[in-house]
């Protein structure tokens, strides 16, 4: 089911009523509105398998306003958001296995912390993860993200088309290395890698902590030749922990 960009007569109620009446829905995609009438979507399925959470508004709404999620059979969860709002979960999600994270907010750990009591029994399942590189605060969210996803395998950085260059908040060494980098990410990809200092730092902290990665791949953004070739060397010249780690330019 695909709610999108709509105004609910009724309001709470009305969604309340609609999502209780699909019992053995698998699939849902909800994509809010500015003024939709709606102040917390309720979303308790517990056949629910795959859920897409949109929230994006132009104008800043002083109430709050957001998700509430007890979906505990849930494999995929995909999230963006730049509204500062609440997305809060009441039961673990222990089949999760993919998510994608798109989230703009002042203190990334805040959202995390809103996800249940018990956010490790929301990630402890994770194996894939999509980040988004737009944001100032990504760094944080990812540190927090990591640390939470002990059996995460393919770890993949993005940025949305057409976005401009975005100042990242400073990088911070976390004081331990995720459990995933020591015992189960594979495969990294980075897309549109602009070769900062926090990326570069990223990178390092993945290749010298990650003891069972098999490939990291670099696409680096358009620039000159002279800077993409400062990039790779700069990589290349990272120490591995994983003796068969492969670093790949694209």
């Amino acid at each position: 089911m695909s709610l999108e960009s709509i105004k609910y007569p009724g309001g709470d109620e009305f969604v309340n009523r609609l999502i209780s009446s699909c019992p053995i829905l698998e699939d849902l995609v909800v994509k809010r509105c500015e003024n939709d009438n709606v102040t917390i979507f309720n979303i308790v399925v517990p056949s629910l398998k795959s859920l897409v959470l949109h929230e994006s508004w132009d104008k800043f709404v002083a109430e709050a306003h957001g998700f509430l999620l007890d979906a505990p059979s849930l494999e995929l969860l995909e999230v963006f958001d730049n509204t500062c709002r609440i997305l809060v979960v009441t039961s673990n999600m222990p089949k999760i296995v993919e998510a994608k994270v798109e989230i703009s907010y002042d203190h990334p750990g805040k959202i995390l912390a809103s996800i249940g009591s018990d956010v490790g029994g929301i990630f402890c399942c994770l194996v894939h993860l999509k980040m988004c590189t737009c944001e100032p605060e990504w760094l944080e969210l990812l540190m927090h993200v990591l640390k939470k996803s002990p059996k995460l395998r393919a770890l993949k950085f993005e940025k949305c088309p057409g976005q401009g260059v975005v100042p990242c908040s400073p990088w911070m060494e976390p004081s331990s290395v995720p459990d995933c980098l020591l015992s189960s990410l594979e495969t990294v990809e980075w897309v549109m890698y602009k070769g900062t200092e926090e990326e570069n730092e990223v990178v390092a902290l993945i290749l010298r902590s990650g003891s069972c990665l098999r490939k990291v791949t670099i696409h680096p953004i358009s620039t000159s030749n002279s800077k993409k070739l400062r990039m790779i060397k700069e990589l290349s010249l990272s120490p591995r922990r994983s003796p068969t780690c492969q670093l790949a330019f694209d």
